[in-house]
């Protein structure tokens, strides 16, 4: 009788536990789970969300926005998606392609279509002469399979959210989309939507003043990265070492740069976290001027929220502008 006993009770607990494990599943399954593609937009995401909604964030802090190859652990996370929130604007074409595959059901929203845009200048240094070098390095890539050909000579710029002025537009993009994925949770969805718009309202005026200080106006970044902002805070990008992501510059159309840098009396040149610095660190050296890191996608430590980001990215610039 007691190895019967044990099998009915090991079949009893086995039971049990499916059952219990079967509730756990279904109530998961009822949350609103929504997938981000970059971290500056995860961070607005999940401050509108709150409690409501379980928010996940496919790429990893530190990695390049413009190509990532998803691991199976992000696949997986995005099955889950009522809501896969990008970019676009060519910018992660990688996540609208996973969400498709892996969650064909789950609503996109893609903020750079809320905003008003720009286009990536054909001419980064500002004369005939660099725009012929830039001709000439799309001419010799021509056939070659990039990941961001879209962002060619004359496509939309798709950094938008580096300018708070529309990051406040896509915060309320977000707190619309969650409340029609989620009507329970609607009201609660926008309320803390304007939350968050009163602080990006508040970094805006914040940031208009620390760079209305600047001594310099005028600095030199290396990928082409930070034109909304500023366009947004009256600042001018002399010149773009690398102004199409994936692009080689000519050793023409560097020697070009590094004569306006100096013509110019450029005081600093910018590199990014995501990028390899040694390029950068090069033509620093050859140029004589300091190498200052500007970050637009944040995550990190000093940067693991939006207004973080930005502040960080200001204080660089009075770092080295003043």
């Amino acid at each position: 009788m007691r190895p019967l006993l044990i099998l009915v009770l090991s079949i009893a607990l086995t039971a049990f536990s499916g059952c219990s494990s079967c509730g756990k599943g279904a109530s998961e399954d009822a949350r609103t789970h929504v997938s981000v593609s970059i971290f500056p937009i995860y961070d607005l995401v999940r401050r509108v969300a709150g409690p409501d909604a379980d928010v996940a964030l496919l790429l990893p802090p530190g990695r390049n926005e413009h190509s990532f190859d998803p691991t199976p652990k992000e696949i997986a996370t995005v099955t889950k998606a009522k809501l896969g929130v990008m970019v676009g604007l060519g910018l992660d074409p990688w996540m609208e392609k996973l969400l498709r595959d892996a969650a064909p059901k789950a609503a996109i929203l893609k903020v750079g279509e809320k905003v008003p845009t720009l286009k990536i200048k054909d001419d980064p240094v500002g004369d005939e002469e660099a725009d012929k070098a830039r001709k000439k390095d799309d001419d010799d890539d021509h056939g070659h399979d990039h990941d961001h050909a879209a962002e060619g000579k004359g496509a939309v710029d798709p950094h938008v959210w580096l300018d708070p002025a529309r990051a406040r537009t896509i915060v309320r993009a977000i707190g619309e989309e969650l409340a029609k994925v989620d009507t329970a949770h609607a009201a609660d969805y926008r309320r803390r939507a304007t939350e968050v718009d009163a602080s990006l309202e508040a970094l805006d005026k914040e940031v208009e003043g620390r760079t209305k200080a600047l001594k310099t106006r005028g600095f030199v970044t290396f990928h082409g990265s930070f034109q909304y902002f500023a366009a947004r805070y009256g600042l001018d990008i002399i010149a773009v070492i690398e102004p199409y992501p994936g692009s080689q510059p000519s050793g023409e159309y560097i020697a070009k740069v590094l004569s306006v840098i100096k013509k110019k009396e450029v005081p600093a040149l910018f590199s990014e976290p995501q990028l390899d610095p040694r390029p950068a660190k090069i033509l620093s050296d050859e140029a004589k001027i300091p190498l200052g890191v500007l970050d637009p996608v944040g995550g990190g430590p000093e940067t693991d929220s939006y207004e973080k980001m930005i502040r960080y990215d200001v204080a660089q610039l009075e770092k080295h502008l003043r």
